[in-house]
């Protein structure tokens, strides 16, 4: 989320740039509620109002929000808004866990959700990161059904089935105590990708980190200034 029409404008002119996206705008009774696409596809949702950070939040589908709603109380995670219905898309559910991450829940109806993963321009892999991952771990797996593995020391993976989708990790940054969640969207390739990156103004903080099946590179956004990470073409395992 942004807080003004001018950040959400330029924060969708640079990922159109950035990863080829094109939009669907709503309008001011919606907020201007913006659905970016690949292809047709929808990739990410891009709201306005006060407060707007323009951080990524990821929401888990549910079958159930209500029941899932009170699941996030029980668990010690506190619901910040909802359930609350969205016309012509489902229902949703604003919450933080109990590391302070904040996260959404959906139920569908109209609109399922994401309409591409793993390839170019779309979302590839998530992360959480607080200074308590096991009770992260203990709260999601308990919330959403998700497994969890531990592919090598210290590091826990969320699954969906077999697929491998989110790390949960170690916060590495003491400047940002707070907890959050990571979206991270893949490119081409990474070479190609910080080129693009600082040509449209942005600034390059990690150049490129060996990850399991892929890299990644973290980067400044030049509109929010918040951390971006983007990660080469490949499936995690």
């Amino acid at each position: 989320m942004v807080e003004t029409t001018e950040q959400r404008e330029a924060l969708m002119k640079f990922y159109s740039s950035l990863y080829g996206w094109t939009w669907d705008v709503g309008d001011e009774q919606m907020g201007h509620y913006s659905m970016a696409n690949l292809d047709g596809a929808p990739v990410m949702g891009m709201g306005q109002g006060p407060g707007g950070a323009g951080a990524m939040v990821p929401y888990f589908l549910t079958d159930d929000i209500n029941a899932s709603t009170a699941t996030v109380a029980e668990l010690g995670g506190t619901v910040i808004m909802g359930p609350m219905e969205v016309p012509g898309a489902g229902i949703m559910t604003l919450a933080t866990d109990p590391t302070g991450a904040m996260h959404g829940l959906w139920q569908a109806r109209e609109f399922e959700g994401f309409g591409a993963a793993y390839e170019p321009g779309a979302a590839g892999w998530w992360d959480h990161a607080s200074n308590d991952p096991d009770a992260a771990v203990a709260y999601y797996t308990a919330l959403t059904g998700h497994t969890v593995i531990e592919p090598s020391p210290g590091m826990k993976v969320l699954n969906v089935g077999e697929q491998w989708f989110a790390s949960v990790s170690q916060n590495q940054v003491p400047e940002r105590p707070q907890a959050q969640w990571n979206s991270i969207y893949v490119v081409d390739t990474l070479e190609a990708a910080r080129n693009k990156i600082r040509e449209l103004g942005g600034t390059i903080v990690l150049e490129e980190m060996p990850v399991p099946g892929s890299a990644i590179c973290v980067f400044i956004e030049p509109v929010m200034n918040t951390a971006v990470t983007i990660m080469g073409a490949g499936k995690p395992e």
